[in-house]
């Protein structure tokens, strides 16, 4: 009888332990995860500072290719979204909705990245983090997002254009 009831007390225990050692790793990485944020948001600030005023800002490299057909010859919309990262000189671009569904994508994985910036933006508005931008796109009454990567500023004139671009995207395939 006591060989039972202790039988039952290890195995009880044993289960705690393993929930246990579960919830530990569940905050090291949500640990890591802020560290991480904080760095590439330190980052951020560090480079958003002035120069000095005997160094002058280097000339703005050509960000936009204007020549790329995002849609005409595209055989699904996951090439017109390769096409639109081309266009704007982009490592990566993803079309969202806000409730992070990723709906089309330059890359593979999409599904997890705009998962996690969709609730970001959701959260506290953020629109860079780092080298990741978030346009608001409205299309037929839909508020999605065009996730993004790149280290080129981004000034409102191309964000508006590329708000277009997706629109354009879009309207082709949907």
């Amino acid at each position: 009888m006591y060989l039972i009831i202790l039988s039952a007390i290890i195995v009880i225990l044993f289960m705690a332990l393993i929930i246990l050692t579960y919830k530990i790793f569940d905050l090291q990485n949500k640990i890591s995860d802020t560290k991480k944020t904080d760095i590439q948001e330190k980052k951020q600030t560090q480079s958003t500072k002035k120069l000095p005023p005997e160094q002058k800002s280097p000339e703005p490299k050509r960000t936009i290719m204007p020549d790329i057909n995002l849609t005409e010859g595209a055989s699904d919309i996951n090439e017109s979204m390769k096409r639109y990262a081309r266009k704007y000189t982009l490592d990566s671009a993803t079309l969202a909705s806000k409730d992070g569904f990723s709906l089309a994508s330059s890359h593979a994985d999409s599904e997890r990245e705009a998962a996690n910036l969709t609730a970001r933006y959701q959260e506290n508005g953020m629109t860079e983090i780092g080298d990741t931008h978030i346009i608001p796109l409205n299309y037929r009454g839909e508020e999605l997002l065009i996730l993004f990567r790149t280290t080129n500023k981004i000034n409102p004139e191309q964000a508006d254009m590329m708000r277009r671009d997706g629109g354009v995207i879009l309207s082709k395939w949907l």
